[in-house]
């Protein structure tokens, strides 16, 4: 068996399974056979969340994501007046808090496309007071087909519920963006066959190498005792006895087979497929961290929220400002932000106050600084 198929194994000899799109099972993967590359193609068909958060890059993209959300405020506006936030837009679901909520439906939005609140609750005049983030997996729509290109939605199943959910009873997020579990499964793909290419690597105890017979003959089941044999005899010893073979030493390492600058692109492109800056996952196509600088450290945050999380700011600010009364509107404090970069925060409060546009308790409330302290209190703002 050449170095190649040795490391990446040989699906010649397998029929691979039919591809499913959307599987939500994780796979078992038999290390050291043939049938990972059988199972990698059915995966570049239907990865599931699972799977794709096991790659590193995969799961800190996300969390930079859903991280970089749950930090903002919600606030509600009519017209230029800020109004009480009201439960929905505070603790929507009395039995887990905010960030959770706002997290699930992030992560929602960025694997699937879309994400659901179950209306629990409403105020006096019917919209809604309390909502509950409901797993993109437990919901499914109930159509009617309409004769045309489109269906007529009547309502939503809910797994744990019985009976059909009225379609005003849900509260549907639809992303503009694609699910990146229904684009990204060549690249999802890519990282999973090189991350078991170099756990293969690794998991080698002795050098690669080949046995070559210069006796008799020997049959495919003799040629396998003699091979075991070695290895057992090397693995338990320093010195090892050959008749009629030799043995010879191969070459072959991870920088032969390209592996580490094959997973860092792959990492960078898995960047560029939730639209995060490169550097702020350490990934770079030659295998070393891109700088990431005090000095820029303002300018990479003001484009992962212009780039990878304004679309999700938006699609959660204009659907939950459609259940809200006419006029109303819902929208993140995304200058909370800032407060990472104490230096820059500090010089957009002081510009904003000198210019006449805010008052020195709105520019302290913007540093996380209280308005009014009592004398003496020191306790510093938060993040």
């Amino acid at each position: 068996m050449g170095a190649v198929s040795w490391l990446f194994g040989s699906a010649s000899d397998v029929t691979a399974p039919t591809p499913r799109r959307r599987a939500l099972r994780v796979p078992v993967v038999r290390s050291g056979t043939s049938l990972e590359l059988a199972e990698i193609a059915w995966l570049a068909e239907g990865i599931s969340r699972e799977t794709a958060l096991s790659i590193p890059a995969v799961l800190a993209c996300r969390n930079l994501l859903v991280g970089t959300v749950v930090q903002l405020g919600l606030y509600r506006y009519r017209a230029g007046e800020r109004l009480d936030p009201g439960y929905l837009l505070t603790k929507p679901d009395p039995s887990t808090i905010l960030p959770a909520t706002i997290g699930g439906t992030v992560d929602d939005l960025i694997f699937r496309g879309r994400a659901y609140w179950l209306v629990l609750e409403r105020d006096s005049e019917g919209f809604p007071a309390r909502a509950r983030w409901t797993p993109v997996d437990d919901v499914s729509a109930e159509t009617v087909s309409s004769g045309g290109a489109y269906s007529v939605l009547v309502g939503y199943r809910i797994a744990g519920l019985d009976g059909v959910i009225a379609p005003e009873d849900v509260i549907r997020f639809d992303s503009p963006l694609p699910g990146v579990l229904d684009v990204a499964g060549r690249t999802f793909a890519a990282a999973l066959e090189l991350d078991m290419a170099a756990r293969r690597l690794a998991a080698v105890e002795l050098p690669a190498g080949t046995l070559t017979n210069e006796g008799a003959e020997l049959s495919d089941e003799e040629a396998r005792e003699v091979v075991a044999g070695f290895q057992a005899s090397r693995r338990e010893n320093g010195i090892a006895f050959l008749q009629g073979v030799s043995y010879s030493r191969e070459s072959l390492s991870a920088a032969d087979l390209q592996l580490v600058e094959a997973r860092a692109n792959t990492a960078t492109d898995i960047a560029r497929v939730f639209n995060v800056p490169v550097a702020m996952i350490g990934a770079s196509p030659s295998g070393n961290a891109s700088a990431l600088l005090y000095s820029n450290l303002s300018q990479q945050l003001a484009i992962l929220v212009a780039t990878a999380v304004a679309p999700h700011l938006r699609t959660i600010e204009a659907t939950l400002g459609d259940t809200l009364p006419r006029g109303q509107s819902v929208a993140f404090d995304v200058q909370t932000f800032l407060r990472s970069d104490p230096q820059a925060a500090a010089d957009y409060a002081v510009l904003l106050l000198t210019s006449g546009i805010i008052t020195l308790a709105e520019a302290r409330g913007m540093l996380g600084i209280p308005s009014s302290p009592p004398a003496g209190d020191l306790t510093p703002g938060r993040v």
